[in-house]
């Protein structure tokens, strides 16, 4: 199920080439210096042993990917590190995301399983949906934000500094990234976020799961759905394409209103429906699901996986 191209599949739909690839790994350095920085000062940058085990895979993973951005290395290669990067993360840190109850002997097998499918699957669709201007890094950006929000309003905790700690690199980083760019970020940049998705998720870090899931959820079904029909197409999913919905949005609208677009269905559906979850959490997987199916209906109907969008114009 889980492809590493050599390229990002989502292919920058942009004319130009000049601006360089691998400046993401300007945000993923500034992060994960400043939390051992924070963390060598006492500053509880993150609780427990899961610090050194998650900020090492991270380290790991922009390096693998800033050092693809310049050799572009062969898929394989890549699939094989990243596989093990992911099983390192999760035989040390026991993410209980799958798990019923959170008692450390209830970890089994599949739920190894499980965690070890989505940090891959998470990577991968972080690195399909970076293919126009801002658009990874504006999603980073509202996912941070809206758990901060969620935490500030509705939790009786603050947000957790792994967290909005990230923000302000990416900030920083995206007016660069805008259209028309002027940096992309990479594979860096992209596996570097794909992953964190997935640590922070299989974690629950300040909000449930399926918190995560939903607000992710623009990546994820795009990505996904995508992903499968292609497959169920017979076509090959480590070839390159265009037939992601976002890039039927930009070929049809221009990246600006496609960017646009996506960032209200972000806040003004996924963010409520995560704010849901969060006050209930006993319903989180049908909220989850409510959430998505509009999503999905959406995303199939317009053609994601196809050669031509169905509906939109093209201009």
């Amino acid at each position: 199920m889980v492809t590493i191209s050599p390229e990002p599949i989502g292919i920058n739909l942009n004319s130009h080439k000049s601006p360089p690839s691998g400046a993401g790994l300007f945000f993923s350095g500034v992060y994960l210096l400043a939390g051992l920085v924070l963390d060598g000062a006492g500053y509880s940058f993150l609780e427990g042993t899961a610090f050194f085990f998650s900020l090492a895979p991270l380290f790991l993973m922009s390096a693998a990917g800033f050092l693809d951005d310049i050799f572009e290395f062969p898929w394989l290669p890549r699939l094989v590190f990243y596989s093990l990067i992911a099983v390192f993360f999760v035989f040390f840190t026991r993410p209980m995301g799958f798990l019923t109850e959170p008692e450390f002997e209830n970890f089994n097998i599949i739920a190894l399983s499980l965690s070890i499918l989505v940090l891959l699957w998470m990577t991968n669709i972080y690195n399909f949906m970076d293919g126009i201007d801002g658009l990874a890094a504006s999603q980073a950006i509202f996912v941070l934000l809206s758990v901060s929000l969620i935490c500030l309003f509705f939790g009786e905790s603050t947000p957790s500094p792994f967290l909005y700690f990230l923000i302000g690199p990416l900030v920083g980083f995206l007016p660069l990234n805008l259209p028309k760019a002027k940096i992309f970020m990479g594979d860096s940049g992209s596996i570097f976020l794909g992953f964190f998705f997935g640590i922070v998720l299989l974690h629950e870090i300040d909000v449930s799961i399926w918190c995560w899931l939903i607000l992710l959820g623009v990546f994820l079904v795009d990505g996904t759905s995508t992903a499968m029909v292609r497959f169920f197409q017979g076509q090959n999913l480590a070839k390159k394409h265009q037939s992601h919905f976002y890039q039927h949005l930009s070929k049809s609208y221009g990246v600006w209103k496609a960017l646009m677009l996506i960032q209200c269905c972000n806040v003004f559906w996924l963010l409520p429906m995560a704010s849901l979850c969060f006050l209930k959490p006993q319903n989180g997987g049908l909220i989850f699901i409510v959430a998505m199916l509009p999503l999905l209906v959406v995303h199939l109907y317009s053609g994601a996986g196809q050669t031509k969008p169905h509906f939109f114009r093209e201009l």
